[in-house]
C-alpha cells in the first residue's frame, strides 16, 4: 500500500465547494484510492467530521462528491460504504469517454461554435497557462487548474448541441475519476507534473483551433487522444491499492 502522501489526485465534480472543502475531498479520495479506507469500510458525516475536525456541512459535501464519483455507495441506514473497483473496467470506461468527447468536439467543428464561446474558452486556456506560470503553492494551483479544466471540457460537451452525447456520458459518471476535467497529479514529481499539465493545455489550444477551423476529423481525433491519456496517469494512483482489482 502506498503512503497517503505519495500520490495526490485533485478531481472533484462538486464545483460549489470552497478550496478548503476540495482539500477534504482530495484527502478522503486519496485514502480510498490508497486503500487506507478499505473496500467495505463505513464512512459517515460524523466520522469524517471527527477525523478532520470539521463541521458536518463540508463532511456532507465531500461524501456527496465521492458518491457521485462512485468511490462510496449510500447504505440503507446512515453512512456510506467504500467501494472496490476494477482498473480494467475503468480503462474501458475511459475509452468510451474519449469517443464521446471526441464526438462532441467533432460535432462542434462541423456545426460551428459561437464567437462568445470561442472567446470564453480562449480566456479559460489563458487562465490555465497563467496558473501554471505563477508562484502559488502547487496544491492550490492544481485545484484552480482543475476548475478551469472542468470548464473547458464541460463547455465543449455542453455546446455540441447533441443531448444524446451527454446522456450517454451520464451512464459513465459513477466510475471513479471519470468526471470531465479530472486531473491526476503526483505531487512527489511536481515539476514534471506541471510540465505535463502545460503540455495538456497546449493540446487544449490545438483542439480549440481545430474546432474553430471547422476541421471535424482533426478536432475529433485530437480530443479523443487527449481524453485517452487519463488511464495512463490514473495507473500512477491506483497501483498497489487494496481497493483496486485487476480484471
Amino acid at each position: 500500500m502506498k503512503n497517503s502522501n505519495d500520490i495526490s489526485v485533485l478531481a472533484t465534480t462538486a464545483q460549489e465547494v470552497s478550496t478548503s472543502d476540495k482539500r477534504l475531498v482530495t484527502v478522503l479520495r486519496q485514502m480510498i484510492m490508497d486503500g487506507e479506507l478499505e473496500a467495505g469500510a463505513i464512512v459517515s458525516e460524523v466520522r469524517v467530521s471527527e477525523m478532520f475536525g470539521v463541521s458536518r456541512t463540508p463532511a456532507r459535501l465531500a461524501l456527496r462528491t465521492l458518491e457521485v464519483e462512485g468511490l462510496i455507495k449510500k447504505r440503507d441506514g446512515r453512512g456510506f460504504t467504500v467501494q472496490s473497483f476494477s482498473f480494467d473496467d475503468l480503462t474501458k470506461a475511459y475509452e468510451v469517454r474519449g469517443v464521446l468527447e471526441g464526438l462532441a468536439a467533432g460535432t462542434l467543428a462541423r456545426d460551428g461554435m459561437r464567437d462568445d464561446i470561442v472567446h470564453q474558452l480562449t480566456q479559460t486556456l489563458d487562465e490555465m497557462d497563467a496558473l501554471l506560470g505563477s508562484d502559488m503553492p502547487v496544491e492550490k494551483c492544481v485545484i484552480k487548474y482543475q476548475d478551469a479544466n472542468i470548464d473547458f471540457h464541460e463547455t465543449i460537451m455542453g455546446e455540441c448541441d447533441n443531448e444524446f452525447i451527454r446522456f450517454a456520458f451520464g451512464r459513465l459518471e459513477h466510475f471513479p475519476l471519470l468526471g470531465l476535467g479530472t486531473v491526476v497529479f503526483n505531487k512527489d514529481k511536481a515539476s514534471e507534473e506541471l510540465m505535463r499539465l502545460r503540455f495538456s493545455n497546449m493540446q487544449h489550444r490545438v483542439i480549440l483551433d481545430a474546432i474553430t477551423r471547422r476541421d471535424t476529423f482533426r478536432a475529433e481525433t485530437l480530443m479523443r487522444e487527449h481524453a485517452n491519456q487519463i488511464p495512463v496517469y490514473s495507473a500512477l494512483l491506483v497501483e498497489g491499492s487494496s481497493n483496486m482489482k485487476r480484471g
